[in-house]
């Protein structure tokens, strides 16, 4: 079997330097004799160019071990080769939104046995225009806060490094005027102080949904969109919500939809897994049912 493994060492707090032997062995182990390539990428050039070649070199498996950003970047490339390739992930960044959410181990050494040992499943992807993506994308408050953050401040302070983000966020609070159509007809339309279409029940490690309102393989993601408030009650009522996963309020919209349209009257800038995208005025975003094999 060909495996082909790509490194981020700058993800998280560089836990995963201490773990790239017990993850080697775990793929190069057994009788089998796996053919093992593992590589460590220099940056987010150097990454794209890594992956391009070992989804060229046609493996069996192809791993990214990082944080959500890395994920994201090696889905989108996937995609975009469309080769059948089965993934594996091995969580190692700040947050592990979507690791979380599956229930991958935290554990680097642990992520590569449930690959070594396990069965890739189908799940859901998403599209942004011509860019893939994992299990969010986002717009408005603490949208910022997941690319905004220094790698630095990642690693000296963990997931606390985005709670201090988002607070700061806070005063510069911006809404904007957005309309927003899904594919099966609904139409949404107001100054809005976030929106997100999301497969996950974690967004930035702050933003919480019910673990029964999100599958991951139904074809749908989860539109919500919250409306700016009118005073610091509703703000506060709001954070709240968010924070807890109570999304049954009037100040915020929250439906399963296999893609939406979004109509902004100025330009404004999205997130997609947490990486910054620009999205300008139009915007049109795809679910892609089971476009993935990942092992989870």
């Amino acid at each position: 079997m060909k495996v082909r493994i790509l490194v981020n060492p700058n993800a998280g707090k560089q836990v995963v330097m201490r773990e790239l032997h017990s993850i080697y062995r775990a793929f190069s182990g057994g009788e089998d004799k796996n053919e093992v390539v593992m590589e460590l990428t220099v940056n987010s050039a150097h990454a794209a160019e890594a992956l391009d070649r070992a989804i060229r070199s046609e493996p069996d498996i192809l791993v990214c071990c990082g944080g959500d950003g890395t994920l994201s970047a090696t889905v989108d490339r996937l995609l975009r080769s469309g080769e059948d390739i089965r993934l594996g992930y091995i969580p190692a960044g700040t947050t592990n939104d979507f690791a979380n959410f599956l229930g991958l181990p935290k554990e680097p050494a642990e992520a590569a046995d449930l690959i070594t040992d396990g069965e890739a499943k189908p799940i859901d992807a998403g599209r942004f225009g011509d860019r893939h993506f994992i299990y969010v994308a986002s717009f408005g408050a603490f949208t910022q806060t997941s690319y905004a953050t220094t790698q630095s401040l990642k690693n000296s302070l963990g997931h606390l490094a985005y709670v201090i983000e988002g607070i700061k966020e806070l005063p510069q609070l911006k809404s904007y005027t957005v309309r927003a159509e899904t594919v099966e007809g609904g139409i949404y339309e107001g100054e809005y102080l976030f929106g997100a279409m999301s497969n996950s029940t974690s967004l930035g490690g702050i933003i919480k949904l019910a673990p029964e309102k999100v599958d991951p393989v139904d074809g749908r993601f989860e539109l919500a969109l919250v409306k700016t408030p009118k005073n610091l009650h509703e703000l506060n009522r709001i954070l709240l919500a968010l924070m807890g996963g109570q999304v049954d309020d009037e100040l915020i919209t929250f439906v399963h939809t296999a893609g939406a349209s979004f109509t902004c009257a100025e330009p404004m800038p999205w997130s997609l897994d947490g990486e910054y995208v620009s999205g300008g005025t139009d915007v049109k975003v795809e679910v892609l049912p089971e476009a993935l094999k990942l092992f989870r």
